[in-house]
């Protein structure tokens, strides 16, 4: 009966190093995510304006200067350039992002850009450091956010 006890409590103590362990890695969820598209008066230039709320716990440190939006293949393909407009701490743990992708659509039709979007997200997260170095990518898959490290 004691071994029982002592396995049981070595267990109980190893689930609570798992748990402790789980609770200090990065987390970063992506919420209330908005895209507008429009263009300039000639049509040959798209913007993709978007809003997104970014929580993530205070392991995740996040450098705000290095965002950049994650954007379909086909916008991706076509970008000129992009455009943070604001990144500004709601709260502890809390950011708001918003920008615009710039795009050359001069060879898409309004239809071709309607299939595309439907078939993917037009903005489909974000691309960061973290102030210590290390590199992200936070995806929505699903209405869930997927937050990879990547690089070393």
């Amino acid at each position: 009966m004691v071994r029982f006890m002592c396995v049981l409590l070595s267990f109980i103590l190893l689930a609570g190093c798992m748990v402790e362990t789980k609770a200090s890695e990065p987390t970063l969820q992506i919420t209330n995510l908005s895209v507008i598209m429009d263009d300039n008066e000639d049509g040959t230039v798209h913007y993709a304006h978007y809003s997104m709320i970014l929580t993530y716990n205070e392991t995740l440190k996040l450098d705000e200067a290095t965002l950049e939006p994650l954007a379909a293949g086909w916008i991706e393909e076509r970008m000129l350039d992009h455009e943070i407009e604001l990144a500004e701490v709601v709260t502890s743990g809390e950011l708001k992002l918003e920008g615009k992708v710039i795009f050359d659509a001069t060879d898409l039709t309004k239809d071709e850009m309607v299939s595309f979007e439907e078939q993917e997200e037009t903005i489909q997260g974000v691309i960061f450091e973290s102030k210590s170095g290390a590199m992200y990518q936070a995806v929505i898959i699903d209405d869930e956010t997927k937050l990879r490290k990547i690089g070393k």
